[in-house]
């Protein structure tokens, strides 16, 4: 049997924008959203916290589990949530994963950069209402 890997992801939205990451060795102009793996024994609270704040130096809570997301190998299986959160204080500090990254405007339009693991997800949500209940 292949392994299925547990993963989290957030959606830090501030001022109607969220904030998306360059992985360093992707080609091209891809994003995805911060987050990772969980380990073993962690909560998906925790793993968020930890992944969160390891990619961006931001210290964030979860608001409310919005979506879920899959991701499919020859050889193994990612299976994870996505969260909504709110960006905390302090500045985005991304680590060696990453080189670089951008507050897309919370909108359909935005999706067009983010990874298709993502953006297939995100384009069935309700951006307004999003911006409505994290204002």
């Amino acid at each position: 049997m292949k392994p299925i890997f547990p993963a989290v992801k957030a959606v830090i939205v501030h001022k109607g924008h969220f904030l998306a990451l360059k992985k360093a060795d992707a080609d091209g102009d891809v994003w995805e959203l911060p987050g990772g793996k969980m380990n073993f024994g962690e909560t998906k609270g925790e793993a968020l916290f930890r992944e969160v704040l390891e990619e961006t130096g931001l210290q964030v809570q979860p608001f409310i589990l919005y979506d879920t997301w899959e991701f499919f190998q020859p050889e193994y299986q990612i299976t994870g949530v996505i969260y909504l959160c709110e960006k905390p204080e302090g500045e985005v500090r991304i680590s060696s994963e990453h080189k670089a990254y951008e507050w897309f405007p919370l909108e359909a339009s935005s999706l067009e950069r983010m990874d298709v693991v993502f953006a297939s997800r995100m384009v069935r949500w309700d951006f307004d209402a999003i911006k409505g209940f994290m204002a």
